[in-house]
């Protein structure tokens, strides 16, 4: 509804009748309406994130040297798993090994997973259920990593690569079957660390192992634009980690989840420690030198490193910003 608000132009594309859904399901035999994947005939730009990439690449061709910002969204691999046949052919059966939890998993608390109906409709799904969602996420990947593939060919052939700022980001990560979960909206690192990788002019190629945040953005894209952005923001110039990826990041990354209108989860992640808190007192410590993972839940052990941590959550609860 913002989108005539918020750009100069904008669409939402639609599938073609050529790209029509030839064999798919729901997994969960349609108690959750999501959990749908669906292979398709045509090809990618019957499909709308297929077309999304063919008008940028026309938006890039008609506005040339003009100075440009172009928001491309793409859908995919969000359910339902929609994607063109070629791209789940590249997934023959028996090519994806499945992920199982291993035997010391500390149970996690009631609200940090498997919560509602869908922690039971995933209960219930078999090895088949569990690699036909594998396949099609999978398949989903593939597609938006061939539709950004044009798009960077553009701006290659465009001889605009070296002029423009590219940031690639999703809004959260995804559990597949990690926990007996598929889906996001948890506070582990499968659903709260996201993509980030910028290509910009000046930036030296490299792995910047440093903790970022999303709101790090805004005042970033400011900052090399040579704009000057609002004082207060919560977020910080990632410039001088796009200069040296060996600097350190920020000292702590934030995130909330809520499980309704009065429960919610709190958790910061430091370069070695992730601490969550729940309505109700639930607590979490994993490490991440030695759990990457996040199997073993290790707060009773490192109560001083959880009251630190839990101080820091405390402060950034009280934070104004504008």
């Amino acid at each position: 509804m913002d989108l005539p608000i918020s750009w100069d132009e904008a669409h939402a594309y639609q599938t073609t009748p050529a790209g029509k859904v030839v064999e798919g399901r729901n997994l969960t035999g349609g108690v959750l309406r999501w959990c749908h994947w669906g292979m398709t005939a045509g090809g990618d730009d019957d499909q709308p994130d297929g077309q999304n990439a063919r008008e940028a690449i026309s938006l890039m061709e008609k506005l040339g040297d003009k100075p440009w910002f172009i928001g491309l969204g793409f859908h995919k691999p969000h359910d339902p798993f929609v994607a063109p046949k070629k791209y789940f052919d590249l997934y023959p059966p028996g090519a994806i090994p499945l992920y199982r939890d291993p035997k010391d998993l500390t149970p996690a608390p009631p609200l940090a997973v498997g919560f509602g109906e869908f922690g039971a409709a995933f209960a219930k799904f078999t090895d088949t259920e569990r690699l036909e969602f594998q396949r099609a996420y999978y398949a989903g990947i593939s597609f938006i990593d061939a539709q950004l593939g044009r798009v960077l060919d553009a701006l290659d052939r465009l001889r605009l690569t070296e002029r423009t700022l590219v940031v690639f980001l999703s809004d959260h990560g995804y559990h597949l079957g990690e926990r007996q979960w598929w889906n996001k909206n948890t506070l582990f690192e499968r659903s709260t660390r996201t993509p980030l990788i910028i290509a910009a002019p000046g930036a030296r190629q490299g792995v910047a192992r440093g903790l970022a945040e999303l709101v790090d953005l805004f005042p970033t894209i400011c900052g090399m634009c040579g704009l000057k952005p609002p004082d207060g923001l919560a977020g910080q110039d990632l410039q001088p980690l796009l200069a040296d990826p060996s600097l350190p990041g920020k000292a702590a990354a934030f995130t909330l989840v809520t499980r309704g209108a009065q429960q919610r989860g709190d958790s910061i992640r430091t370069d070695r420690w992730r601490y969550t808190e729940w309505s109700g007192g639930s607590r979490e410590l994993y490490d991440h030198i030695a759990d990457p993972e996040e199997t073993r839940n290790v707060v009773d052990s490192n109560n001083q490193i959880a009251k630190t941590l839990s101080q820091q959550l405390q402060g950034m609860r009280q934070k104004k910003f504008p």
